[in-house]
C-alpha cells in the first residue's frame, strides 16, 4: 500500500510540473520545432551515451576495490540494466537492480555494492556542483540559487572530508560518531549504524591514492559527456546560437531536480527543470520545451534499449530479477545470480 502510495504521489508531482512546463507554449511552435530538428545528431549522441555509460562502469568498478575482479564489459551491461529499470520503474528501483547483481559477485554483497552505489551518487553531486559553480562568474542566476549553489557545494565538500575522514579510523571512528548519534531516535537503530558502517567501508576506497585520480577522471569524462551530449541534441534542434553553457546548465538544473520524488522516467520535473535553464539564456518556452522534451524522451527510450540489451547479453529477465531480488532482501545471504 504505501508504494502505491509513492507511486502515486511521484506521478502527481511530475503532472504538476508538466503543467508547469507546457503551460504557456504555443503548439504551433512546438510542432515546427520537431519538424523542422535535423534527426541526423541523434546517431553521435547515441555513440556518447554508450561512452558515458562505459565510463560510468569504469568509474564503478574502481568504487568496488579491492573486490573489483568484474569484466568492465559485465559490468558496463549492469549499468545500463539499472538505468532501464529506473525509467520504467519508480523510487530509483534500477539502483537496486544494480546493487543486487553486482552483490552476488562480489565478496561484500548486496551491501558493500549498495555503499559503491552510494559514493557513485556523491561524486555525481560533487561534480554537479562543482559545474555550477564553474558557471557561476559566466551566467547570471538568480541571487537564490547562485547562493544555493554555493551553499550545497561548501555542504557537499564539507560532507565528503568528514567521511572520508571518518573512514580512515575505520571501526573506531564509527564508535566515536556512535556515541552521539546512537542517542537520537530513529537514526540510532542498529540497523541505520549497519548501513554507516558499510558506507564508512565504501568510502575507504577514496583514501587510496592510486585509485583517486582513476575515479575523479571517470567522474569527469561521465559528465562532460553527459554536457557534449546535451549540445549535440541542442544541435539537432537547430540551438547552436546558444553557447555550451547552456547545455551544463541544463545538465546541472535537471541533476538537481533528480532528487524531488516523481514518475519513472521523471517524466515532468526533467522538462520543468530544462525550461528553467534556457529561460536564463532567453529561449522561448515553446522552443526550450520541445528541446527538453526531445532529449528526455530520446534518452529515456536509448537507455531502456541498452538496458534491454544487456538483459539479454546477461541471460536475464523482469520475472527473474524481481524474484530474486526479493529473496535477497529477505536473505541477503543466501542464493545465486539469477538466470532467465
Amino acid at each position: 500500500m504505501k508504494r502505491r502510495w509513492r507511486l502515486a504521489i511521484g506521478i502527481l508531482i511530475s503532472l504538476v510540473f508538466l503543467f508547469l512546463a507546457m503551460r504557456g507554449i504555443d503548439w504551433a511552435e512546438l510542432w515546427d520545432a520537431f519538424r523542422a530538428a535535423n534527426y541526423w545528431f541523434l546517431i553521435p549522441a547515441f555513440v556518447l551515451l554508450i561512452f558515458i555509460n562505459w565510463a560510468r562502469a569504469y568509474r564503478w568498478r574502481l568504487l568496488m576495490h579491492p573486490d573489483h575482479h568484474l569484466p568492465l564489459v559485465r559490468v558496463f551491461r549492469i549499468v545500463n540494466i539499472g538505468y532501464c529499470f529506473n525509467n520504467i520503474l519508480p523510487a530509483k528501483a534500477g539502483e537496486l537492480v544494480r546493487a543486487y547483481l553486482v552483490g552476488r559477485e562480489i565478496k561484500g554483497g548486496i551491501g558493500q555494492a549498495l555503499s559503491t552505489l552510494l559514493i557513485e551518487r556523491l561524486l555525481d553531486v560533487l561534480t554537479a556542483v562543482a559545474i555550477l559553480v564553474i558557471l557561476l562568474p559566466f551566467v547570471e542566476l538568480p541571487d537564490l540559487v547562485a547562493r544555493a549553489g554555493l551553499l550545497l557545494g561548501v555542504g557537499s565538500v564539507i560532507g565528503t572530508v568528514a567521511l572520508i575522514v571518518l573512514s580512515r579510523f575505520g571501526d573506531a571512528g564509527l564508535d566515536w560518531v556512535w556515541r552521539f548519534v546512537g542517542r537520537l531516535p530513529v537514526v540510532g537503530s542498529d540497523k541505520f549504524k549497519s548501513a554507516l558502517q558499510n558506507l564508512l567501508a565504501g568510502f575507504r576506497v577514496l583514501t587510496n591514492g592510486k585509485l583517486v585520480p582513476g575515479i575523479l577522471l571517470g567522474s569527469a569524462v561521465v559528465w562532460l559527456g553527459y554536457a557534449v551530449f546535451n549540445y549535440t541534441l541542442m544541435a539537432a534542434f537547430r540551438m547552436t546560437d546558444l553557447p555550451f553553457s547552456a547545455a551544463a546548465l541544463v545538465l546541472c538544473a535537471t541533476a538537481f531536480i533528480m532528487v524531488i520524488p516523481s514518475s519513472p522516467g521523471a517524466m515532468g520535473v526533467f522538462e520543468w527543470a530544462a525550461v528553467q535553464a534556457l529561460a536564463v539564456y532567453g529561449v522561448m518556452e515553446s522552443h526550450a520545451f520541445s528541446y527538453a522534451l526531445g532529449l528526455h524522451t530520446y534518452t529515456n527510450l536509448v537507455l531502456i534499449l541498452f538496458g534491454l540489451v544487456g538483459m539479454l547479453r546477461e541471460g536475464l529477465n523482469y520475472a527473474s530479477i524481481r524474484s530474486h531480488m526479493a529473496d535477497a532482501i529477505a536473505s541477503p545471504e543466501a542464493g545465486d545470480a539469477p538466470t532467465s
